[in-house]
């Protein structure tokens, strides 16, 4: 009898004990990023098209050379679920700036966010060399120079927040892994700087793993 009951007070006590432990659960591995370009680019900026500066806290891209091709720079960062947060602003004869987010080398673009003097677009990549618009809509760009873009990642949802308005997209693409970003957009025109230019500032990213 006595046994017993002490075998009932030790199941009583871890079943107890269960209870009040803390809970141990690990959390989210989280990495962060944050761009000041105050210094000349690292080498995780690693490919582009174009002219590019790091200065002064402002990423600076412009159309260069015999390519007709907006400015373009790639950085690596992998990314699943996070929050990306950045400025843009347009300069003369530049009509848009965007981000896009890629897979690996073989598998190519995943999502891709377009802001124009005129319209906003989400792109989903269903499979490379393949694009199809999420969202397409008409805006109108506020007078002021820089312009913030929220955007939230959440496993095949991607919502964006820009100018008091949020929009959310849902697509397989959008969940993938996404391992590096890149800026670009339209600067203008070949001639080059004189026709204008797209710039960036104040990048961050929150990753969840």
């Amino acid at each position: 009898m006595i046994r017993s009951q002490q075998n009932s007070l030790t199941l009583l006590f871890f079943f107890c004990l269960s209870f009040s432990l803390p809970n141990t659960a690990v959390p989210a591995a989280e990495t962060k990023l944050e761009e000041t370009f105050q210094v000349p680019l690292s080498k995780d900026w690693f490919w582009g098209l174009g002219t590019w500066t790091s200065k002064d806290g402002v990423l600076r891209g412009y159309e260069s050379g015999p390519r007709r091709h907006g400015p373009v720079k790639l950085r690596r960062f992998e990314l699943g679920d996070g929050v990306v947060t950045y400025e843009f602003r347009l300069e003369r004869d530049a009509d848009a700036a965007g981000i896009i987010f890629n897979g690996s080398q073989e598998r190519g673009h995943l999502v891709h966010l377009l802001v124009t003097r005129k319209e906003i677009r989400i792109l989903a990549h269903p499979e490379k060399g393949k694009s199809i618009d999420l969202l397409r809509e008409k805006i109108t760009l506020p007078s002021q120079e820089w312009h913030p873009v929220k955007i939230v990642f959440q496993g095949p949802e991607v919502k964006v927040n820009f100018n008091g308005k949020s929009w959310t997209v849902k697509h397989p693409a959008i969940g993938e892994t996404k391992q590096n970003f890149g800026f670009g957009g339209n600067s203008g025109g070949p001639t080059g700087e004189k026709a204008g230019a797209i710039e960036f500032r104040n990048l961050k990213i929150h990753a969840q793993s």
